[in-house]
């Protein structure tokens, strides 16, 4: 092919730039869309295919230019290359097109049959590459970007893990917690825990790198549920899980399920900020609900976020010399009902009303949704 006129034999418009530089951008994107959802295993094809693109392109604009400057000499590179990206992407906007028999035949063709070729090639590796990545995110074979949020370890039952989310998108300061589910033996993520945006990592839950790939070190709760409530041995499980979850961080809250009462303790030394029997808490809910009917149905009210009322513990402003009494009217002009204090961690209800609000003591109150701190 013959020399192109340069830009010092005619003159140039504005126009031809622009064309140039938004090819080139539209050329940078789609190296950068095309080589970032490509696996690393398809590099050399990857290479092969750009430098494919890169002759194809040169190919279609300097044929562009050498048959069609001599009928049409206000053409620039801008504007061979603005075509030669719409032909072989078989767009045809129609503001360029060769008129000439070689450049309609030798150039204009070759350019659309190899475009839509490479552009099929683009479009299947991209399909292909989502289908992989969601594949793998399914089945738990991908680290998680959340922060911030709430790691669940052990899967028992869907019900299980949808009704703890409900809770947490229920209250106003965890509703915009992401949650991630960790376990050994789920093959793939239910879709019902998938539609409401629970994310999943396979592994087992005293795997450092699993853990890290749930973001551990980014979370701000773990719970550690237990597997099977009918083995006790799974609290030993769960006892190494808990330590390799404060080991990793430390500043994560973390609540563990225990089978065995007698283990609390071994659990408490562990680190665990919140250890739950449910079989203790059974027991005595039905103990009670035998002596006084009705307290089971209580019970439910006060813990769900689904309805009604429910119990929180909040913090508590006091001024000097305040007591529980003042709290409780307090309370009172706030359409909240105060039961009990939290002192040093210990919780002691229908406190005496002359009892003295120290620093530190929190509320336990029940209302019809979060308050803030009471002020006395």
């Amino acid at each position: 092919m013959g020399q192109c006129p340069s830009g010092e034999t005619r003159a140039r418009s504005s126009e031809p730039v622009d064309a140039g530089q938004g090819a080139a951008a539209m050329i940078i994107t789609l190296f950068r869309l095309f080589s970032g959802k490509l696996s690393t295993t398809m590099r050399m094809n990857r290479v092969k295919a750009m430098l494919f693109f890169l002759c194809l392109l040169w190919y279609s604009a300097s044929g562009f230019l050498y048959f069609e400057l001599e009928f049409k000499p206000d053409l620039g590179w801008g504007d061979a290359i603005w075509w030669a990206l719409v032909t072989m992407a078989t767009v045809g906007y129609g503001d360029l097109f060769p008129t000439t028999f070689f450049g309609r035949y030798l150039v204009g063709v070759p350019s659309i049959i190899f475009g839509i070729g490479f552009l099929g090639y683009i479009i299947t590796s991209v399909a292909t590459k989502l289908v992989e990545t969601r594949s793998r995110r399914l089945q738990g074979m991908s680290s998680v970007s959340l922060s911030n949020h709430i790691i669940i370890f052990n899967y028992s039952h869907v019900d299980e893990v949808l009704a703890l989310v409900s809770q947490f998108q229920s209250d106003r300061t965890m509703r915009d917690k992401g949650v991630c589910l960790v376990d050994e033996q789920l093959e793939e993520i239910p879709p019902r825990l998938a539609e409401v945006g629970v994310q999943f990592v396979k592994g087992s839950p005293t795997d450092e790198d699993t853990l890290r790939n749930a973001g551990l070190d980014r979370a701000t709760h773990a719970i550690v549920l237990s597997r099977d409530r009918l083995d006790r041995h799974a609290d030993d499980q769960n006892l190494v899980t808990v330590m390799v979850i404060e080991k990793i961080n430390p500043r994560v809250f973390t609540i563990v399920e225990v089978i065995d009462t007698k283990k609390k303790h071994q659990f408490a030394l562990a680190g665990a900020n919140d250890i739950i029997c449910i079989g203790e808490l059974s027991v005595n809910l039905i103990a009670r609900e035998i002596m006084d009917p009705g307290v089971n149905s209580v019970f439910l009210e006060l813990s769900t976020n689904a309805r009604g009322s429910e119990m929180y513990i909040v913090g508590i402003d006091a001024g000097a010399g305040s007591t529980f009494r003042d709290l409780q009217l307090r309370g009172i002009e706030k359409s909240v009902s105060v039961i009990g204090l939290l002192k040093e961690e210990v919780p002691m209800l229908n406190c005496e009303p002359g009892t003295v609000l120290r620093l530190g003591d929190r509320a336990i109150v029940i209302s019809a949704d979060r308050v803030g701190d009471l002020v006395v």
